[in-house]
């Protein structure tokens, strides 16, 4: 069966948009506790583990580069979730953020 990749990426992209609101939104929030911001940062993380499933399904096919473009953007958007949820969590629990040296892939 042959995949629909315009639909499954749009279908992505949504799905982290949505993700992305629903985490900003849980962790600004003030009475956010350890245990709330841990399910959430395995919540993100599970997200990413299905797209990168995706992904590899992705690589072994001769896609446009359109198609690869537009999946790293949803990867990108889901790392920055998953950093953003464990620095949340890494802060509560009194350690220091994780610093991460900013993605260097388009200045080639």
């Amino acid at each position: 069966m042959a995949v629909d990749w315009v639909a499954t990426l749009q279908e992505q992209a949504d799905l982290v948009r949505d993700v992305a609101k629903d985490v900003d939104n849980a962790l600004a929030a003030s009475d956010l506790s350890v245990e709330q911001a841990s399910r959430l940062y395995r919540m993100v993380e599970s997200g990413a583990q299905d797209f990168d499933r995706i992904v590899e399904l992705m690589n072994e096919h001769d896609l446009d580069e359109s198609f690869i473009d537009a999946a790293e953007i949803i990867e990108d958007t889901w790392t920055n979730l998953s950093v953003a949820t464990a620095n949340r969590l890494r802060v509560m629990r009194g350690l220091d953020p994780i610093d991460i040296a900013p993605d260097d892939r388009n200045d080639a």
